[in-house]
């Protein structure tokens, strides 16, 4: 994953290096597009907090598999400790725990309302039983659109020094945290410039999900240099049988590990049990070696050396990968409410190129947004004329 995070202060632009430049003593929310450097702005700001000697920070993320994406950005630089940056399910129990001596029932992976209500009351009465009035240095949240803004709240209570990032348009659980910068009164930066998503990906971005009334165009914002990192593409692969997706997609990554040479593929899956058929499928082939089964594999990582993750596309928020397979995409039928957040928040997670399969069907706004526009009139429609 060598190519995430920032090595240079020469790979950032002004607006990005002014947020770094904001003082220390204060509350913040960083928004911006995907691609536009939240995630590696939160991070690089936790770190200069840590080298100025407030060392006892804590880092918030939702879920597991970027949790695990942040460690390996921080291990490079040493300033935060793998241990500080934890989910907000486990950082909770830790906390109620701590304060209450009680277990909360709500876990990972768990989408009922009731649990997640149930466990913000045990949030709230551990802060009511805490020992000290702020018990971080500062806290950092990233995808704040995760959480509610009674989360934030009761999180943010424990620190004056507090970051969260995020993107409303991202939010695929249905939560309001975005809304804390209104609740709380934080200071908004805004970037409005992304450099990681390739033209031809964020076009397909476009039509998936109109900017808001108002707002700006993925493609219009795009800064990724094709002479530099590669011409992008995205390609929605007609109806075949699930076999022969699984054969393309091993054809396809076989040129992307060599055109791509140390830089990570993600395999994104609709459903959690595509990915034990993904799996299964490459672990007889030559990539064997290769690959990393978040959610299955014991040993799951960002930090080790696979090259090639499987994941679910709820799992891949927060990730980026120079190329994404969005595998058996006829599954998110399944997720009627919040599909379209979904599959877009997964393709914005590739650079530079994107392939999406399908057995049958998938949503008409995913079929919509790879079409081409082609002339077709009366002739079409009546051909026998």
């Amino acid at each position: 994953m060598n190519g995430n995070w920032w090595r240079s202060k020469k790979e950032m632009d002004q607006a990005q290096i002014d947020f770094i430049g904001l003082p220390m003593e204060g509350r913040y929310l960083l928004s911006g597009p995907p691609g536009s450097g939240k995630t590696n702005l939160l991070l690089l700001r936790a770190e200069v907090m840590v080298g100025s000697g407030e060392k006892d920070i804590l880092f918030i993320t939702y879920t597991r598999s970027l949790a695990d994406f942040i460690r390996s950005g921080a291990v490079a630089k040493g300033f935060v400790k793998a241990s500080q940056i934890k989910t907000f399910h486990s950082w909770l129990a830790e906390y109620v725990n701590l304060n209450l001596a009680s277990k909360v029932k709500w876990s990972e992976g768990d989408f009922d309302d009731d649990s997640r209500n149930e466990a913000l009351k045990n949030l709230i009465a551990a802060n009511e039983a805490r020992p000290s009035e702020k018990m971080y240095s500062a806290i950092f949240v990233d995808e704040a659109q995760d959480l509610s803004v009674g989360e934030l709240t009761a999180l943010l209570e424990l620190s004056d020094k507090v970051c969260i990032c995020g993107d409303e348009r991202q939010g695929i659980y249905n939560q309001d945290g975005m809304g804390t910068a209104g609740a709380l009164g934080l200071n908004t930066h805004r970037l409005t410039r992304h450099f990681r998503i390739g033209q031809e990906i964020a076009k397909v971005a476009d039509k998936l999900m109109p900017p808001v009334k108002g707002g700006v165009t993925l493609e219009s914002t795009c800064n990724y240099d094709p002479t530099i990192q590669g011409e992008s593409s995205a390609i929605l692969h007609p109806s075949q049988p699930r076999i022969e997706q699984l054969n393309k997609i091993l054809e396809l990554i076989e040129v992307q590990l060599d055109a791509f040479p140390n830089e990570a593929i993600g395999i994104f899956c609709p459903r959690q049990e595509d990915r034990l058929e993904v799996k299964n499928y490459l672990e007889t082939t030559q990539l064997k070696g290769k690959l990393c089964t978040h959610g299955v594999d014991s040993d799951a990582t960002f930090s080790g050396d696979a090259l090639i993750h499987i994941m679910t596309l709820h799992a891949s928020k927060g990730t980026e990968f120079r190329c994404v397979h969005i595998f058996g995409a006829e599954g998110l039928t399944r997720f009627p409410l919040r599909r379209t957040k979904l599959i877009y928040t997964g393709l914005t997670r590739a650079k530079t190129a994107l392939n999406v399969y399908r057995c049958g069907e998938t949503t008409i706004k995913v079929e919509a947004a790879f079409v081409k526009p082609t002339l077709f009139g009366l002739d079409n429609l009546f051909p026998d004329d």
